[in-house]
């Protein structure tokens, strides 16, 4: 088969996010975008490895903060991180302001942790600040 055939069909499958947990669409996520290497998400997204092995292992749910820093540090795009959250039990709502500044974020390719943050805090969400 043509290799950007099978890339192309690889990357638009339809694959049954429903079903999926948490975890499973994380790894799914992680290999789609080839991150080999767990720590280039949680150092990126400035969660702890304790924090992480605990979150891949189902010892602990991972807050909206780490869930939106880890979408972050992934590049995931609007659809992607919106699933990423929804499957530990989250969503941007509309009426938040925070969940606002997170989804502007996204949508207009701003990944930057940091410079989200300031944009957080300078914007009145001090108290949901990722670092």
């Amino acid at each position: 088969m043509d290799e950007k055939l099978e890339a192309y069909i690889k990357e638009h499958q339809s694959i049954d996010e429903k079903s999926k947990t948490f975890i499973q669409y994380l790894y799914f996520l992680m290999d789609k975008y080839k991150i080999d290497n767990p720590a280039d998400i949680y150092r990126k997204a400035f969660i702890s490895r304790q924090l992480w092995s605990s979150i891949i292992s189902n010892k602990s749910v991972p807050s909206l903060n780490v869930c939106v820093k880890i979408a972050l540090s992934m590049h995931l795009n609007n659809h992607e991180c919106k699933y990423l959250l929804k499957k530990a039990g989250y969503t941007l709502a509309s009426s938040n302001r925070f969940a606002l500044i997170i989804r502007y974020c996204i949508e207009n390719n701003i990944y930057d942790i940091v410079y989200v943050n300031k944009m957080l805090i300078e914007n009145g969400c001090e108290d949901f600040k990722l670092i």
